[in-house]
């Protein structure tokens, strides 16, 4: 075990100081603003409106000079391959979608504004990448079920703000080979992070799975941002782990399909505003951060994470369900984005909104 104390280290090191990285990549580029990319909020909304989404740019210098040189070799291979993929984006950065067909092509918003009422898919939004797993949502998904639904119905749950975020289906993506445990959430503070989290396990199928969400500061200051996540994770049965807490990166066999909003009472007037929306689609760790501060950084209640994910059966939802019943989740028979730490299950879907709970 001792001979292994030195790599966990470096694991842990390096785990820690590439989340920084993706936290501050689009602010090295002396202030210049996000690539904005060419994918839009769903196939069927396409003529609606579109998101601005960028990927991590190049690492900021001071941060690789100060790590390790071990460290520092995996960043140079993340760095090249951020710049290969913000140099492609910036060469479509002027292909934008039209808001309607009959229009010229128009930039994609970067405030809040929302699109007419009712523009959505009713039943999801989708622009899946086309993973091997056919998972689909339940048949006749009620309208409070999926974002576009919510949104449909009047709730103010679509965030269009630029916002970065990992990229977890790159292949060169170093988190998804280091895996979790809570060690790494007690070093966060470490690197100036100032986030809240919640773990719902269950066991699928003889499998131990973990969801797990964040949210809160990432980064406080002028270059600070707030933001979320969620993560899934598996423990392959029988495998020696280096911790009872450890887990793997969910293999792609394991992603869900999931979409996710952050929403912030930034004003503190109890008013939470939609600050972006990763879209319905295959996900083992998904990610948003946008510009800004929290009022007191040690508290994250002025942020909600909105999630829907879409499990392999009825089953693994239900499981996924109990789970956060058991953390003090209250199910409910008509899901509200307004009424934190509720959940609604349906066939192999659950949406749920978490505030509060630890």
């Amino acid at each position: 075990m001792k001979k292994n104390l030195p790599v966990i280290a470096v694991s842990v090191v390096a785990v820690c100081l590439i989340a920084v990285a993706g936290v501050l990549g689009f602010k090295a580029m002396n202030g210049s603003k996000p690539t904005v990319s060419d994918e839009t909020v769903s196939d069927s909304a396409a003529s609606s409106y579109s998101f601005e989404e960028t990927t991590t740019t190049p690492v900021l210098q001071s941060v690789l000079e100060s790590a390790s040189q071990t460290v520092s070799d995996i960043f140079s291979s993340t760095k090249a391959t951020a710049a290969a993929s913000t140099t492609k984006k910036n060469t479509t950065a002027t292909q934008k979608p039209t808001q309607k067909p009959t229009e010229a092509p128009t930039k994609a918003p970067e405030t809040t504004t929302q699109p007419p009422k009712g523009d959505l898919d009713p039943d999801e939004m989708s622009h899946s990448s086309g993973t091997k797993r056919p998972v689909t949502a339940s048949k006749n998904l009620p309208k409070d079920m999926s974002f576009s639904g919510l949104y449909g119905s009047g709730y103010d749950i679509i965030g269009l703000k630029p916002y970065i975020f990992n990229d977890d289906k790159d292949p060169e993506c170093i988190q998804a080979h280091l895996g979790y445990n809570p060690t790494y959430d007690a070093l966060a503070g470490l690197i100036d992070f100032s986030i809240d989290t919640t773990r719902i396990d269950f066991k699928y199928e003889g499998k131990p799975y973990r969801i797990q969400l964040w949210k809160g500061q990432y980064i406080s200051g002028d270059i600070g941002t707030v933001g979320g996540e969620i993560g899934v994770y598996t423990r392959t049965p029988g495998t020696w782990y280096i911790s009872p807490q450890h887990y793997d990166c969910a293999a792609e066999e394991d992603w869900l399909k999931m979409e996710m909003t952050i929403l912030w009472d930034e004003a503190g007037d109890g008013n939470y505003l939609p600050q972006f929306t990763r879209n319905y689609d295959d996900f083992w760790w998904a990610t948003g951060f946008v510009d800004g501060q929290l009022a007191d950084l040690n508290d994250s209640n002025p942020l909600r994470l909105l999630g829907r994910i879409t499990f392999e059966s009825e089953e693994q939802a239900q499981l996924f369900a109990q789970g956060l019943a058991n953390k003090g989740f209250s199910s409910v028979s008509t899901f509200n984005p307004n009424a934190p730490d509720t959940y609604k299950l349906y066939g192999k879907d659950v949406i749920f909104i978490w505030q509060y709970i630890r």
